[in-house]
């Protein structure tokens, strides 16, 4: 079979194809030969070697294409990492504008809490305004020594020999007012001698020839003399406490009690010198007096009244002495029943003064009694003032003069005294009880002094007649249909 057929067949020429369209298209079933071996087997390996480039592709194309994926990843990452920073960063920058928004407005409130802190308690230093009472008065009054009391006034004034203003007085004949002068001088030098002498002997005056020192001082006491000898009438240092007066700056004032001293200040002697200037020296001094002896003396605390009195004392002595001069016209002459609640005294002092005008001034008794003029309505500031608010102070100075020496009696004289100077007024009165009021506030004024002094002791008054009606008031208080009683 080596000539048959298929040995023919394999010298035709035939039309190459590849080898997989050529194994896909010819289905032989013959036996292979040793050709067709040899070409299974290229075949094979070139199958073998396309699978593996295959392979090797496919690997190739999924190294590259996750390398892509890995760039692409890392890009991603990057991006992402990118913006995580940016949001973290503006995160932070949002919270640190935040957190410094809030410490700003913290800071701009502190701040503003501290200024209005500060020009709350500046007010309440500088204004009376405070609040916080326990010290701002007492602050206030001594913000007054900032005042330049050394400046000269645009206008000379011209005050009397107590520091109150007066209207300038006509000028008299040069050698006439020197001669009057000289006179004057003379005189009071005679007075001083006599007073030193008084003075130091002091004790003997005051008891063997009380007669005696009692005249002198119804003319006058030297008025260069009168601190001390104001003093002494008054027995000041009986009633003295070393260092009191200076403890009782610490102590806390009342509210209400202050509020009323303060305001009384600038109506207690406007016109004087010493006391017209608001929160001035004498206005200081006159608020520690009256403040210290409300805190002091709690049962009468501060009444109106007192602060005109106290600066009496003033014109003539220091804060201290004035102090106590107080308290001994509150102990000593009574005067502390007039300031207690409801002035239990000043009642019994009206029915007394209702007893005398019916003796001393009868016609005046019977017109006031019949148009219902009552003491509370004229006599109320004469006994709880002593006539320190209205009467002038020249004159003044002499009844505290006698009152110091002989007590509380004289109040009642001076009180007849002025009612009696205006008798003839009184009684030609033709409005009623308008007239009579009218009349009774110029009690006090244009006063000739020696003719009061004259007239207040002319009334034949003792001291035994006034506690006689004093007990008498005591047992006929509650019975209204007393005649006395029935007017008070």
């Amino acid at each position: 079979m080596k000539n048959g057929t298929f040995g023919k067949e394999k010298d035709i020429p035939i039309q190459k194809k590849d080898e997989k369209n050529l194994s896909d298209e010819i289905d032989l079933d013959l036996g292979e030969d040793d050709d067709d071996v040899g070409n299974s087997e290229n075949k094979n390996k070139k199958e073998e070697n396309q699978i593996e480039s295959n392979e090797k592709e496919k690997k190739l194309n999924s190294s590259s294409s996750s390398g892509e994926d890995s760039d692409k990843s890392s890009n991603e990452d990057k991006k992402n990492e990118k913006e995580n920073k940016n949001e973290f960063k503006e995160k932070k920058e949002n919270e640190n504008k935040s957190e410094f928004k809030v410490t700003n407005e913290n800071e701009n409130k502190n701040e503003f809490k501290e200024t209005k802190d500060e020009n709350k308690e500046k007010e309440e230093i500088l204004l009376n305004s405070i609040k916080n009472k326990e010290n701002a008065t007492y602050q206030k009054i001594q913000m007054a020594e900032e005042i330049n009391f050394g400046a000269l006034p645009d206008k000379l004034i011209n005050t009397d020999e107590y520091g109150f203003i007066i209207e300038k007085k006509p000028e008299e004949n040069k050698e006439t007012k020197n001669n009057k002068d000289i006179d004057e001088l003379l005189k009071i030098n005679a007075r001083m001698e006599k007073w030193n002498y008084m003075i130091e002997n002091s004790q003997e005056y005051m008891t063997k020839k009380f007669d005696k020192l009692k005249s002198r001082t119804r003319k006058g006491v030297p008025d260069s003399l009168r601190s001390y000898v104001w003093q002494l009438f008054a027995e000041k240092d009986k009633y003295y406490e070393k260092d009191i007066f200076q403890k009782l700056d610490s102590i806390k004032i009342k509210e209400e009690l202050d509020t009323v001293i303060i305001k009384d200040l600038d109506r207690t002697y406007p016109n004087c010198q010493l006391f017209k200037d608001k929160y001035g020296n004498g206005q200081r001094k006159l608020y520690k007096v009256l403040s210290n002896y409300s805190k002091y003396n709690t049962s009468t605390g501060y009444v109106q009244g007192m602060g005109f009195i106290a600066a009496v004392f003033l014109t003539y002595m220091d804060e201290e002495s004035s102090f106590f001069m107080l308290h001994s016209l509150m102990k000593k002459y009574g005067l502390e029943g007039f300031y207690l609640p409801n002035f239990p005294e000043l009642k019994k002092t009206f029915y007394i003064l209702l007893n005398l005008e019916k003796k001393f001034i009868p016609k005046i008794y019977e017109l006031f009694k019949k148009e219902g003029m009552i003491p509370s309505m004229y006599a109320s500031e004469w006994f709880i003032c002593l006539f320190s608010r209205n009467l002038e102070f020249q004159n003044l100075v002499r009844i505290f003069d006698v009152f110091l020496l002989e007590g509380y009696k004289v109040i009642y004289r001076f009180a007849l005294a002025f009612l009696k100077l205006k008798e003839n007024e009184f009684l030609k009165g033709k409005d009623g009880i308008a007239s009579i009021m009218q009349t009774c506030n110029q009690c006090l004024e244009n006063v000739d002094i020696e003719n009061l002094f004259k007239v207040a002791f002319g009334f034949s008054l003792s001291r035994k007649d006034l506690d006689k009606l004093g007990k008498e008031y005591d047992k006929v208080k509650d019975n209204q249909n007393n005649e006395f009683v029935k007017q008070l």
